[in-house]
């Protein structure tokens, strides 16, 4: 019979879900900044490879922050400890600011 867990850390897979939440989210965040970058490229260039010089390198950090946190967070719940802090919806929440203040330069350039 498995021994169960003391505590309330589960060993279960609830790491692999919350990153592969936050990848869903911030692919979802590059992804639909691409199409409109692509689509500002036509109204205004310029103002398309500035938001694009501002999201990508936010997105790739955000990629690497995520695959810290993962790695971080199963180890600290192997050890019973609080889990990592608050950079990567930090940045999360960032990138949403880039991808809104790229749709209204859409919508006030168009």
């Amino acid at each position: 019979m498995a021994r169960r867990p003391e505590g309330p850390w589960d060993p279960g897979l609830q790491i692999e879900r919350t990153t592969l939440a936050w990848l869903r989210t911030t692919l979802a965040f590059v992804i639909g900044l691409l199409v409109l970058l692509r689509l500002m490229g036509h109204v205004n260039l310029l103002a398309a490879l500035i938001c694009a010089a501002l999201a990508l390198p936010l997105g790739l950090t955000i990629g690497w922050l995520l695959w810290r946190r993962h790695l971080d967070g199963e180890r600290r719940l192997r050890e019973r400890a609080p889990l990592p802090g608050g950079a990567l919806p930090a940045a999360v929440t960032a990138l949403a600011v880039v991808a809104g203040c790229s749709g209204l330069a859409f919508v006030l350039f168009a």
